[in-house]
């Protein structure tokens, strides 16, 4: 009680009159000391405290694990899809040539047929 008393008048002291021995304002005089000492955590909450960082650490774990084997499924399957249309991209570029090599022949025949008509016909 008596510290709250001292404090008091040594803060009005510095605000009304007292301010005349400093030139700048501090808060230092203002500040008190604990009222009750600080108190330690008890070895059941530092333990249970530990407990709850392990179990957040191996989930963090367990869900690495998980992105990692999405990772690599993905990686896989598109992996696997980009051969399957390299495969098929041949497979019909193949046929798309032997299509246009069958109409190339074909186009020689009919104009090669239609030549010999107009020239046996005018002999003729």
């Amino acid at each position: 009680m008596a510290s709250s008393k001292l404090s008091t008048r040594l803060s009005k002291l510095l605000l009304e009159g007292g301010a005349t021995l400093r030139t700048t304002w501090s808060s230092r005089p203002f500040v008190t000391a604990a009222t009750r000492p600080l108190q330690a955590k008890s070895d059941k909450e530092i333990e249970e405290t530990c407990e709850k960082v392990t179990q957040a650490a191996d989930a963090v774990k367990e869900g690495a694990k998980e992105v990692r084997k999405t990772t690599e499924f993905v990686r896989d399957m598109a992996s696997s899809t980009a051969k399957n249309v390299t495969k098929m991209t041949k497979a019909v570029t193949e046929k798309v040539s032997d299509t246009a090599e069958t109409i190339t022949e074909k186009a020689i025949e009919a104009t090669t047929e239609a030549i010999k008509d107009k020239v046996a016909g005018k002999k003729s």
